[in-house]
């Protein structure tokens, strides 16, 4: 069979609530709105299984939940004997191009990429160009502790260029040049919108700032953990004021606008190419950001709010598999990802998946596909492991630096913690404290008041409880296909 090409765009921190076709007036995103309509899925109900960069990335490309494999640190990668995405695809004949960052495999120098993939793109140039830098905010700036860096102003008649651009023009490079030889697979997993939150100024004046949702204030009462109060307490968040907290959002959302920008060129160069049709397009995210919710920046290594993991997952299947476009409401896990994409290209996998393929609900089925979704985060007391030392690199006044002190303690002495997530209920159980959590989705999507204990909720809060008991026992480990020899 002739394969068709794939393409996963993969950016970085991109919440699964800045999207226009899911009724978001202020999501500039015209090219992902334009997918839908033009034989693309868009699941409104997508979640990682881990808040953080390294742990969701290392369970979508290989279809495992987080403990399977101990993936749960930025800095335990996927090894060369770890089967997963990249490697079926090669395995069946593809050429993989990877055009982005890592937080996927562990490389101890460039030419170890090559392990794991046919080609590590690298450009002539990713500086950033084209616009006037950014002067660092001084000491004492309150707006330090909001990851605030700002709008680049335009540098009249230069054309903005930066490493982002730089991966995606490489890609559509790389089309241009296909012989058709070899089936292709482009992987742009790029670093928008990941902070700092700085975008340059023609992004940002596409933003209305009277179109933004308001974002969700700190809980009242019966928070997730006092993890939470220790971040705001050194970023200063007291400080910051509201006027800072909008143009945060401002800037994020004008970050994810450039996201679509640069995909809707890829997707530009496909239709001139005569190539649309014949691709499948995956857009996905590792996780969220808290983007001034709850008086938060960025994102933790201990909690697991949704906007920290509900993302965008949209699908476009090639031409000869069947398609309803539109958007689907369906809880789905970002470990359906190889599952669905190994089935819609044919490819019998080497090893056994943890997700469900997606296949007929792109055909148009919206029933459900998980009667909860789960996700996981934190460490387990005197994890050495967790720890990220390229942090110690950092000046201490940095943003990183900053995030590290407040966690110290409580990542010493354990932070692990699971959810599981139905359309009406979440349940979040923690394993080193008892500041565990309960929502009531219906009344509380924000989840702000946590009913963890109370006497209403208790019969529904146990059955959570067990689900978490089933979960672990079914999901605990997988068997190679492979078998050893008993012979000696």
């Amino acid at each position: 069979m002739t394969r068709p090409t794939v393409i996963i765009f993969n950016p970085d921190s991109y919440r699964g609530d800045v999207l226009g076709h899911l009724g978001n007036a202020g999501a500039v995103t015209p090219h992902l709105d334009a997918l839908v309509n033009e034989g693309g899925v868009s699941y409104a109900n997508a979640f990682a299984q881990n808040p953080v960069c390294t742990p969701s990335r290392c369970s979508f490309m290989t279809g495992w939940y987080p403990h399977v494999h101990g993936h749960r640190s930025m800095k335990n990668m996927l090894k060369p004997w770890t089967p997963n995405v990249v490697s079926e695809l090669r395995r069946a004949g593809y050429h993989f191009w990877w055009g982005g960052k890592n937080d996927l495999f562990a490389v101890e120098k460039p030419e170890d990429y090559l392990t794991y993939c046919d080609t590590k793109f690298r450009p002539v140039s990713n500086e950033a160009r084209g616009h006037r830098p950014l002067e660092p905010l001084p000491a004492g700036d309150p707006r330090r502790g909001a990851f605030y860096a700002g709008v680049m102003p335009r540098d009249p008649g230069a054309v903005y260029h930066d490493g982002n651009t730089a991966f995606v023009e490489g890609a559509i490079e790389r089309l241009r040049q296909d012989d058709g030889s070899q089936p292709l697979c482009l992987f742009l997993p790029l670093g928008l919108p990941h902070p700092a939150y700085a975008i340059e100024e023609a992004f940002y004046e596409r933003i209305d700032p009277a179109r933004l949702p308001p974002r969700l204030a700190k809980p009242v009462a019966g928070g997730p953990i006092p993890f939470l109060d220790a971040l705001r307490e050194v970023y200063g968040s007291a400080a910051i004021d509201e006027a800072t907290w909008r143009e945060v959002k401002q800037i994020y959302y004008a970050m994810c606008c450039k996201v679509d920008h640069l995909f809707g060129r890829l997707v530009a160069a496909l239709k001139e190419l005569g190539r649309y049709d014949d691709t499948l397009i995956v857009f996905l995210s590792d996780h969220g950001d808290f983007t001034g919710d709850y008086d938060l920046p960025e994102k933790t290594h201990a909690t697991l709010q949704d906007c920290l993991l509900r993302v965008p997952l949209l699908i476009k299947p090639h031409r000869g598999c069947e398609v309803q476009p539109g958007v689907r409401s369906a809880l789905t896990e970002l470990i359906d990802l190889p599952a669905t994409l190994f089935d819609l290209l044919g490819i019998e996998p080497d090893y056994a998946v943890q997700g469900q393929s997606l296949r007929q609900s792109l055909a148009g089925d919206d029933r459900e596909i998980h009667d909860a979704v789960f996700a996981e985060v934190g460490s387990r007391a005197g994890d050495r492991a967790f720890k990220n030392l390229d942090v110690l690199k950092m000046p201490p006044d940095s943003f990183y630096a900053m995030q590290s002190r407040a966690a110290l303690q409580a990542h010493t002495s354990g932070t692990f913690a699971v959810s599981c997530r139905t359309r009406d209920y979440k349940y979040i159980r923690r394993g080193y404290n008892d500041c565990h959590e309960f929502y009531d989705l219906r009344a509380d999507p924000g989840e702000q008041r946590n009913l963890h204990g109370q006497a209403a909720v208790a019969a529904v809060e146990a059955q959570f409880e067990h689900r978490l008991l089933d979960f672990y026992m079914q999901t605990a480990d997988v068997l190679p296909f492979k078998q050893d020899s008993r012979q000696i």
